[in-house]
């Protein structure tokens, strides 16, 4: 795929999540602040048909960031 948007019209099917593991993500900035961000897949679904040009399967994800701000101390 070239990166681009995929049509509505693309036939994809729901693939199950079996496990998962959404880890965290720690930004510590210059002024003491710690950013933390955390991605959260909704749902994730492979395309019918599709290959990339080594014959990985292509997928849709839809997912949301959640994220903390915590202030430095002090």
């Amino acid at each position: 795929m070239d990166g681009g948007s995929v049509s509505s019209s693309v036939v994809s099917d729901e693939v199950e999540v079996l496990s998962t593991d959404e880890a965290w993500s720690e930004y510590h900035l210059a002024d003491g602040t710690v950013l933390r961000i955390k991605p959260i897949m909704i749902g994730i679904s492979r395309v019918a048909d599709a290959q990339t040009a080594d014959g990985a399967p292509v997928y849709n994800m839809k997912s949301t960031l959640v994220t903390d701000v915590r202030p430095a101390r002090g």
